[in-house]
């Protein structure tokens, strides 16, 4: 699927769970932003170029990419390799789902990434809604151990 199928599919979807897709976009081709209270969710649709040792299996048949990132929490100070082996642990249970740490920004996501194609198949008020959860439900667990401070919409580049 090329770039343009996947944007006008992740538009159709973006309209169905009722977000004018256009209001969205943030400018860059690809990319939206929605707000769920203060906590910022991007969307991304993309074409990757050339294929890496982690999506070659599906790179022949289909390069295009469908992302959702919930920004988690800043990266603490102290106790970070702990934090980041906790998160670790908690992937294992989470649907749709995966903690990462981007260390060029400091940022703890949440994410869901799928292949273009895979989005048919995806729920994406469900996923929204799933990603939003976890990130709730671990800050709440995890802000005191961990002294975390979450990200938010003012924040938000």
């Amino acid at each position: 699927m090329n770039s343009a199928e996947l944007q006008a599919k992740v538009e159709a979807k973006l309209e169905a769970i009722g977000v004018q897709a256009e209001d969205a976009r943030t400018g860059d081709d690809g990319q939206w932003m929605l707000l769920r209270n203060e906590t910022p969710i991007y969307i991304d649709a993309w074409e990757d170029r050339e294929s890496t040792p982690w999506n070659y299996f599906v790179f022949q048949q289909d390069p295009s990419v469908f992302q959702i990132t919930v920004p988690f929490c800043y990266g603490p100070t102290l106790k970070r390799a702990e934090l980041l082996e906790e998160l670790l642990v908690v992937n294992l249970n989470l649907l749709n789902a995966k903690f990462s740490y981007n260390s060029n920004d400091n940022v703890v996501v949440l994410s869901c990434r799928v292949s273009g194609t895979g989005l048919d198949a995806l729920d994406l008020a469900q996923t929204i809604d799933g990603l939003c959860y976890y990130s709730e439900m671990a800050y709440h667990v995890l802000k005191d151990e961990f002294n975390l401070k979450r990200v938010i919409s003012s924040d938000a580049v």
